[in-house]
């Protein structure tokens, strides 16, 4: 996952949506592994009764931020990997993943 790259940094902070959301073909993919449909991905990273975390992030240059965001209000935990162009106006949700227990803390905010 893009978090072993040193160019992450962790972070805590409520994720917020600023732009219109794209979301890649992988993400569907991905979410057929986790047995979510995407308007459930979607609730999620809207929901502002448990809004999700931005746990590390990233300059991909200067207007792009890569976000590792936490969702919690799953059966299990996932990360949702988004960039945010700030060019474009435009958020893209790159991958959503369940994290391996034995790679991050046990609150999975932090890679062991």
């Amino acid at each position: 996952m893009y978090y072993d790259d040193d160019r992450f940094h962790p972070v805590s902070r409520l994720y917020r949506k600023r732009f219109p959301r794209l979301v890649s073909d992988h993400v569907f993919d991905k979410l057929r592994t986790v047995d979510m449909a995407l308007g459930e991905l979607v609730a999620m990273l809207n929901d502002a009764e448990t809004p999700p975390e931005v746990i590390a992030e990233a300059w991909e240059s200067e207007t792009e931020l890569k976000e590792l965001v936490l969702l919690l209000q799953w059966h299990r935990p996932l990360h949702v990997s988004i960039v945010v162009d700030e060019a474009r106006e435009q958020e893209r949700v790159v991958t959503v993943y369940e994290p391996y227990p034995s790679e991050w803390t046990a609150d999975y905010r932090r890679r062991r």
